[in-house]
């Protein structure tokens, strides 16, 4: 199976909508409570800083093989 260049672009989008999505929140909701300095607040946003590296891995190593054509897999 293959997808042209628009499936590629808009399959290249989602992971990508989504980071900004989460980063946008992230800046909104829990970044100013770490700023003041509350340990709740500062360990909860080190485990969603953590998240979002791993989303952000995902992210690259995904749009990568998207664009290699190793995505979808040719069975």
């Amino acid at each position: 199976m293959t997808i042209g260049p628009r499936g590629r672009l808009a399959t290249i989008a989602v992971p990508w909508l989504f980071l900004a999505v989460f980063a946008a929140l992230y800046v909104l909701v829990l970044l100013p409570r770490v700023r003041d300095g509350a340990w709740l607040a500062i360990c909860v946003g080190a485990f969603v800083t953590l998240v979002f590296l791993s989303f952000l891995a995902a992210a690259v190593t995904f749009s990568r093989d998207v664009l290699t054509g190793r995505w979808p897999s040719q069975e």
